[in-house]
């Protein structure tokens, strides 16, 4: 589905992406792991077209997206949630969710997708006519979700999805990434729980410093002692259908 190969990125004089290589494969989740710096939140903007590689390919669906502008990605079905939610604080929950589906032509898609988000995201039925800017944290979350998903995604990047959320609204929100993948979407996600992402991913790329230091299936990364010593501290399993998200179905 996606595949990036040995891509160099830089910003000015300084290098934040070395000779990477990563693939998501279709219907997959797919982690990108490493300490903050380590270059994952570039990868997310070279493949939506946010920066451009000095060189390297990105391909999607054996198309040559390298250096095609955000607006020509966002068509071709790579929808991207941001770092930090970055919602537009002064427009309502509404306006906001209508701003992901601006491209769309579909009318009855849109007003599917909109229902589903709705779904997954009870809270912001309550609240779709109230400025997004007073939000919580969590809210705010799962509103940037939900724009992204109006977008009708083949490909979301999800850039730090748990970031400064509570314990509980943490589980709340990768239970929705989870069902999200399931439902079919394919998922990029860059996340600083690293025990978490793996728990919910089927494959997993840790970065160091601009370059992949070590890849491999997700379950098989929270087995590694390195990985364990470096990245997993304690946490709780993600519910997922039930069950813990050990069981992948």
């Amino acid at each position: 589905m996606l595949k990036i190969e040995n891509i160099v990125c830089n910003y000015g004089a300084i290098q934040a992406l070395q000779d990477v290589s990563i693939e998501v494969p279709d219907g997959k989740i797919v982690a990108l792991l490493g300490a903050n710096g380590a270059g994952k939140t570039t990868t997310l903007r070279a493949i939506s077209g946010l920066i451009h590689p000095k060189s390297g390919t990105i391909s999607f669906h054996g198309e040559d997206i390298t250096n095609a502008d955000p607006r020509a990605i966002l068509e071709r079905g790579i929808v991207h949630s941001p770092e930090g939610r970055q919602v537009f604080p002064e427009l309502t929950v509404q306006e906001n969710l209508d701003i992901g589906h601006y491209l769309r032509r579909d009318s009855a898609g849109i007003r599917r997708d909109y229902e589903k988000v709705l779904t997954y995201f009870p809270r912001l039925k309550e609240r779709l006519n109230q400025p997004a800017g007073t939000l919580s944290g969590g809210e705010q979350q799962m509103l940037a979700i939900g724009r992204a998903l109006m977008g009708a995604p083949k490909l979301l990047l999800l850039d730090e999805p748990s970031l400064g959320l509570a314990p509980v609204v943490v589980m709340e929100v990768m239970k929705i990434v989870w069902q999200i993948h399931r439902e079919g979407t394919s998922v990029l996600l860059v996340e600083q729980n690293a025990r978490l992402a793996l728990q919910i991913a089927d494959y997993a790329y840790i970065l160091e410093t601009g370059t992949v230091e070590l890849s491999g299936p997700a379950d098989e990364l929270q087995a590694n002692s390195a990985v364990q010593a470096l990245y997993l501290g304690h946490a709780a399993d993600v519910p997922t259908d039930g069950k813990t998200a050990e069981y992948r179905g």
